[in-house]
């Protein structure tokens, strides 16, 4: 992955990204963080002497915000783009942002009480990114990241008539062939019994399919080079 795809990938707010991308980013994130943390424990170890408070401890230092703020950056640009993917604004991910929530401990019961409620409602909101579908077809974001399959144009009556009879007219020349190729057999070889005809004509009707095949290639040929 160059520079360029890492930055489109993990830093652009434009354009759309499915659930699958977005999951596995996260997850990614999620991995990288957890790295981080124990950087922070083995540059600052006064941090594990505390454990009780080790989580509120380790945001307090500079070394763990210094590495954590692109992570940030990074999920708020996956969000944004999953948002967009749904034909959402992305102004919708400060809904997200209750999950930053989940420590708050004023004193307070009502402040408390409204940051856990906040909290459990952005848990919902994320996984409704992780879950739903996005915009079926281009939105006002951009086109699709999921391929359309192509539709089959659907065929006429008449365009089913033509195929019916061409096969059944296929089907019929071919019979007449294997007709006219056994009775030839049979009056060159007026002597042989029904197994050795019936050899002869399977040779003779293998020998015609690679003479039919090869005949396809070599018109299939001149006719991309006449292009």
């Amino acid at each position: 992955m160059t520079v360029k795809e890492f930055k489109h990938d993990y830093f652009s707010f434009k354009g759309r990204l499915n659930r699958k991308p977005f999951l596995m980013r996260l997850m990614m994130l999620g991995a990288i963080s957890i790295f981080f943390v124990l950087i922070v424990i083995n540059a600052e170890p006064h941090l594990k002497e505390d454990p009780a408070h080790f989580a509120t401890n380790v945001r307090k230092s500079l070394v763990f915000w210094v590495y954590y703020i692109p992570l940030i950056i990074a999920s708020i640009s996956l969000g944004v783009r999953r948002l967009h993917d749904l034909n959402l604004s992305g102004w919708w991910m400060l809904l997200g942002s209750g999950a930053l929530l989940s420590t708050v401990n004023t004193g307070n019961t009502a402040i408390d009480l409204a940051a856990a409620i906040l909290f459990y409602i952005a848990q919902l909101f994320n996984l409704f990114l992780i879950f739903f579908r996005g915009t079926k077809g281009p939105n006002r974001f951009g086109e699709d990241p999921v391929p359309q399959p192509v539709k089959e144009k659907k065929k006429t009556k008449e365009e089913r008539r033509a195929e019916a009879k061409a096969r059944k007219e296929a089907a019929e020349a071919e019979k007449r062939a294997d007709e006219e190729l056994e009775r030839e057999i049979a009056e060159a070889h007026p002597d042989w019994d029904e197994y050795d005809r019936y050899d002869a004509m399977q040779d003779a009707k293998a020998k015609r399919e690679a003479e039919k095949a090869a005949a396809e290639v070599k018109d299939g040929t001149e006719n991309k080079e006449s292009k």
